[in-house]
């Protein structure tokens, strides 16, 4: 039985749409196929995807910060328009002109990362702050809930029929997507302002006084053991994984399942976010940090380990829904036990710093899977877009993931036994 949202914020009522139709890409599943069968390399694919995550780079902190002084409702607007430019930039690609669709794809993930930066944390604190602030901790897994059936709902519909229309003409998609984007401002356009700092300075003082503040921030979550703990784990989490995201549709080529079922594996997968709300929210009030995330970890490695097996067919597809699993309980975990923590004036700033983390590392990752791949394919002597060396660096992912935990177990450890005092 699902959460009643009648006691929440309207702003949070609008948030779960915001997302759900900011998300809703129907060229998700066939987005790697897409850019290889425009005539793109997977080294160009990796090149576009670290462009993607660069600009959300530079832009995810100060918008944040800005957010946090002038408004968030200003941030999630410009979201939405960035992401209406996006789609129309999808638009006007034709297949068949690499040279032209390459350049357009580098347009495409500037304007769609910094659509991601706008967003990123100012949405979220758009609702958290509009709940009652006593009752923020409560109500707030009741949003995150809501948010994952409705999305799990709609990724089902965006996946099917996609995958479906792709087959079709390969621009319905991305119309469609056009469509979505033109909602998110619709809804964007209906919040209201939860918070602002009122303001009578210049330009410039605004501009010093916007990096005094990312500065101020950062230092919060340096000296904060919690805020720190919680940014390095979901990094390390999310970076290799991700990357499996994106090649997906790659691997399930590898392992032998036709293009027309990727939709079908998309919507069963975001269906997995329908069945486990209940569990998530379950798990965050139940049970401690600590047990949640070393039992995520867990579940992550379990997963990474399918991808490395790749084994043929369906049992392909089985062993890596792990992975699916771990990143919904992931991003709601995240959610939950930072905003608790965060204080409000803070807020977007803090959320767009743990978002900066994740691309960072992200791209960083992205690079290594493309160094990587490459260097095995010279090893190989093989070109780089042939499937053994996919296959061959598909096996190292384990190994990478548990590189990671070791040394972000060691560095927590550290900083434990370190603690740096908080600021006043």
């Amino acid at each position: 039985m699902s959460e009643p949202i009648m006691p929440l914020s309207a702003n949070a009522r609008l948030f779960i749409w915001f997302r759900v139709l900011f998300n809703a890409r129907f060229y998700y599943p066939i987005f790697t196929i897409l850019f290889l069968d425009l005539g793109l390399s997977l080294g160009e694919f990796a090149a576009l995807n670290v462009v993607w995550a660069v600009t959300i780079v530079l832009l995810e902190v100060p918008s944040g910060a800005l957010a946090d002084r002038y408004g968030r409702r200003p941030l999630v607007i410009a979201a939405s328009v960035l992401m209406v430019l996006e789609m129309l930039v999808l638009c006007a690609m034709q297949p068949g002109q690499p040279e032209v669709v390459f350049w357009l794809f580098v347009c495409n993930r500037i304007l769609s990362g910094a659509a991601e930066a706008c967003a990123s944390g100012a949405d979220e604190a758009l609702a958290y702050d509009s709940l009652p602030p006593a009752e923020r901790t409560t109500l707030w897994p009741n949003v995150m809930a809501q948010l994952m059936r409705y999305s799990a709902v709609v990724v089902v519909f965006t996946s099917i029929s996609g995958a479906w229309l792709y087959t079709q003409w390969v621009k319905w998609p991305v119309v469609l997507c056009l469509i979505s984007a033109l909602a998110c401002l619709a809804v964007a356009w209906r919040m209201t302002e939860s918070w602002a700092k009122p303001t009578q300075a210049t330009v410039w003082h605004s501009i010093g006084a916007t990096w005094r503040d990312i500065l101020r921030t950062g230092a919060w979550i340096w000296h904060s053991q919690v805020a720190f703990a919680l940014i390095v784990v979901g990094l390390v989490f999310d970076s290799l994984v991700r990357v499996f995201m994106t090649v997906n549709s790659n691997f399930y080529r590898l392992i032998g399942i036709e293009d027309a079922w990727f939709g079908v594996i998309g919507s069963a997968t975001a269906l997995l976010g329908l069945l486990l709300a209940s569990s998530m929210k379950w798990a965050t009030l139940r049970l401690g940090g600590v047990v949640n995330f070393v039992g995520l970890g867990a579940l992550l490695w379990l997963g990474l380990w399918g991808v490395a097996a790749a084994r043929p067919g369906w049992w392909g597809v089985l062993g890596v829904v792990p992975l699916f699993v771990g990143m919904r309980f992931l991003h709601f975990f995240l959610s939950h036990y930072m905003n608790a923590i965060v204080p409000s004036e803070q807020r977007a700033t803090a959320l767009s710093f743990r978002g900066l983390s994740m691309n960072l590392a992200y791209g960083g990752m992205t690079l290594l899977f493309g160094w990587h791949t490459a260097w095995l394919a010279q090893d190989m002597n093989l070109s780089a877009q042939d499937m053994a060396v996919f296959t061959q660096s598909l096996q190292w992912w384990p190994w990478f993931f548990m590189v990671m935990l070791l040394a972000t177990a060691g560095l927590l450890g550290w900083r434990h036994l370190n603690p740096k005092p908080m600021e006043a």
